[in-house]
């Protein structure tokens, strides 16, 4: 991949689509630090991947105001929204990125920063010859490695189920991942839910989540 196509690329994934205060500004070749992130520190740091209309990081915000979350998402009307709820409420601990992740992610965020990765519903790809394209993969958990602290969590859900049977045997073929309590469950005791997750339960949508725990290297 050329340098210039390189650049081109970037300048697409990071484009932001209107002015807030809310955005995080990036620039190619220059990591965010922890301080970056927020005018104040706060005592953990996490991060979701594509975060769709913001229900969830809303009101994990609300919660826990001693804790900084990061966005991303790159779709302009979720962004919309997620403001329009940070503003109602008044939210100050929490940050957007508009950035396509699955492009730049390892190239935006110094080592070792958050404490915890959420990835929710992800797109399954169902098709076989579609598979290439899905978020989890080996790659992707180096990445997610990199990210997090030591004893950091990683926080994964999905309804498709194939897809998480595939995420279980990556995570078992990766020795500086362990479960939190089991390979996987139906259930994620208090913690908000998203419409999209709220539609697949009234559906009759089994849901499945990983949950693990970064080993310390």
């Amino acid at each position: 991949m050329t340098s210039n196509f390189r650049e081109k690329q970037w300048k697409i994934a990071t484009r932001i689509p209107f002015t807030s205060d809310y955005f995080l500004k990036i620039n190619p070749g220059s990591k965010l630090k922890k301080n970056d992130l927020f005018s104040e520190e706060f005592g953990t740091y996490y991060l979701e991947l594509g975060s769709g209309w913001g229900e969830v990081a809303v009101s994990l915000a609300k919660d826990n105001p001693n804790t900084g979350f990061v966005l991303m998402e790159k779709k302009p009307d979720r962004l919309r929204k997620t403001i329009r709820d940070l503003k109602e409420y008044d939210i100050k601990n929490v940050k957007l990125l508009s950035v396509n992740f699955n492009w730049f992610l390892e190239e935006i965020f110094e080592p070792g920063i958050f404490d915890e990765i959420l990835l929710n519903f992800p797109d399954p790809w169902p098709k076989r010859r579609h598979h290439k394209h899905r978020t989890l993969n080996p790659r992707f958990l180096d990445t997610v490695h990199t990210l997090l602290k030591n004893g950091g969590r990683f926080h994964f859900a999905t309804d498709y189920g194939p897809y998480a049977r595939k995420g279980i045997r990556l995570f078992r073929n990766d020795p500086r991942y362990k479960p939190v309590n089991t390979e996987f469950s139906l259930q994620r005791a208090n913690f908000p839910i998203s419409h999209f997750e709220r539609e697949k339960r009234e559906a009759g949508s089994r849901i499945y989540y990983l949950d693990r725990i970064k080993v310390n290297n």
